[in-house]
Parts: structure tokens; sequence; C-alpha cells
């Protein structure tokens, strides 16, 4: 994906903000697009194109080049910075999202229990 689509997207997903954070946590620059640094980022798959995922809109997402590279071709399974993920899919609505895996423990921490 070429850098100016790329930007189109960022402005659609993210609005005229320069810095965001991507599903992870991770800090990424919108003028960034495709550069490996602390705040380069990429538009990849949710569901990898290798194991069925589609090549349109409903499963991509803006990542962190990081987060992409970590998360590889893990399917629906994958760990980011010792946090668990699963990869849905909504079928009514035919797109793919990503949910944290709250561990019971997590859950514990998260609530200050």
């Amino acid at each position: 994906m070429n850098k100016e689509i790329a930007l189109q997207v960022w402005a659609d997903e993210i609005g005229d903000q320069e810095y965001a954070y991507d599903f992870s946590g991770r800090k990424i620059k919108r003028e960034d697009y495709g550069v490996k640094n602390q705040v380069g980022w990429v538009i990849a798959p949710i569901k990898p194109f290798e194991l069925g995922g589609p090549n349109d809109k409903n499963n991509l997402m803006i990542m962190h080049h990081q987060t992409y590279e970590e998360k590889g071709n893990n399917y629906p399974i994958f760990e980011i910075i010792n946090k668990k993920y699963i990869i849905q899919y909504d079928e009514k609505d035919d797109f793919y999202y990503i949910e944290q895996i709250i561990e019971d423990d997590d859950e514990d921490d998260f609530y200050n229990i």
C-alpha cells in the first residue's frame, strides 16, 4: 500500500492527530508509515492472508510495525507484550477485530481487587 493511501486510512480511522496508539498500546506517528523506528506503523491484515483472511478493509488494521512482526501469522490467539489477544469475526457485519483475553488474575489487577 502506498503512503498516500495509508495516510487516507489514518485520516479515516484516527483523524488529524499526529500521534496515536495501536491496539497493543504502542505509540505510532502519522508521518512514519512504513518506517521501522519507535513510532513506525503499517496497515496489516487481522486474519493473515496466508490463512484465508480477505484482502479488504474489513480485515485490515493500523499496527505498529513491531506489533505486526510479533503477531505474525498467529491465529486466532496470539501474544503481544505479555498480553494475549484473540481474533474474532463478526458474521453479521462481515469484519474481523481483535480482543484482549482477560485472564482471571488480570481481571483482579484491572479492577484493583
